[in-house]
């Protein structure tokens, strides 16, 4: 076993942990994820988090090229968006912020073929996984400094982005499931409702609580409390706490 892959270390008990390799520490993500990162947290700083980003990336990437490729699909969640833009557009005409012509040529130009809204698709694919990553570590980094917990924050992007394979695969099966089904659906409560029948806004929430979504938070939670050494309890606080918050304000945002 080469000392690249493997790197003995004392841990308080004074019993040697071996440091993991990154590949280990994926799989413990879904088979051990507690055990794996008390390692982690245990032994030498070490970046995980990359290559499970790249992985994130690649899945975020098969779910978009099967989106663009279900013409079905991309039309009405193309409908939706230029419904709500119309909305706006009428807003700003009546308040002399453009002209009747501009909205219209800008409502005209809005085409699930243009290269803007390829360009968007696949662009967010790559650029999503590392928004999330920072953006929610950052989170996590200030709630956890305002409880006073020890940390370091290179184990914070460890713990989002090893478990951010789970959301990932959520995503590619939820895009799956979407296309035999005909609607944006995650795998969750939203699949058992339609939004005409509950509103856009309940409907909205009932679509985010999602199995892959709620099995990558606990992930989190289990991760942070092993690396921050908070109880469990106060780490699933914290992360459902701010996942409840997203759920509630991106839902009355739609």
């Amino acid at each position: 076993m080469s000392e690249e892959t493997y790197d003995l270390q004392q841990n308080n008990n004074g019993n040697s942990v071996q440091q993991l390799s990154v590949g280990e520490a994926i799989s413990g993500v879904f088979t051990e994820p507690s055990e794996t990162f008390e390692t982690i947290a245990s032994t030498p700083r070490k970046n995980y988090w990359l290559i499970p980003v790249l992985i994130s990336i690649a899945l975020s990437l098969a779910a978009t090229f099967l989106f663009m490729r279900d013409t079905e699909l991309v039309d009405s969640v193309m409908d939706k968006q230029k419904v709500k833009l119309s909305e706006q557009f009428d807003k700003n005409v009546k308040e002399g912020k453009m002209s009747r012509e501009d909205a219209d040529k800008a409502l005209e130009g809005i085409s699930s073929k243009s290269t803007f809204f390829m360009l968007a698709g696949y662009g967010g694919a790559v650029l999503g996984p590392f928004i999330i990553l920072f953006l929610l570590s950052i989170i996590y980094l200030v709630v956890l400094k305002i409880a006073k917990a020890e940390f370091d924050f290179g184990n914070v992007l460890n713990v989002v982005g090893l478990s951010a394979i789970i959301a990932s695969l959520g995503g590619l099966l939820s895009m799956v499931v979407s296309i035999f089904t005909g609607r944006v659906s995650g795998i969750g409560l939203g699949l058992l409702f339609k939004e005409e029948n509950i509103g856009v806004q309940m409907y909205a929430i009932l679509s985010k609580i999602d199995i892959f979504q709620i099995w990558f938070y606990v992930v989190v939670a289990i991760g942070l409390s092993k690396i921050a050494r908070i109880s469990m309890a106060t780490s699933a606080a914290i992360v459902f706490g701010i996942y409840i918050v997203y759920i509630i304000a991106s839902s009355f945002l739609a």
